[in-house]
């Protein structure tokens, strides 16, 4: 019995962690310049890597989304997006 709980919660959360992702294509068409950087996480979940400095006043922030299938870089500029790259395979 106690192995088929564990089992059962492996599999869970196996699932869980697959179903995951927010980075889709069409997560990404909905990404436009002047959004905020939470609105972005908002659609496209918690980032995998984050860039940020700051010189004068002026913040740099450079979000980056990496799964097995796409890379996507989402680069903001006083906390609004001005760029988005990347592509999925």
């Amino acid at each position: 019995m106690k192995s088929t709980l564990t089992a059962t919660l492996i599999a869970t959360a196996l699932f869980l962690t697959a179903c995951g992702s927010k980075l889709t294509e069409d997560n990404l068409q909905k990404i436009h310049n002047g959004m905020t950087t939470d609105e972005v996480k908002a659609i496209l979940g918690t980032p995998t890597d984050v860039q940020s400095s700051g010189a004068l006043g002026i913040t740099g922030t450079t979000f980056t989304y990496h799964t097995s299938t796409s890379d996507v870089k989402i680069t903001f500029l006083n906390e609004k997006v001005i760029a988005t790259e990347g592509d999925f395979k």
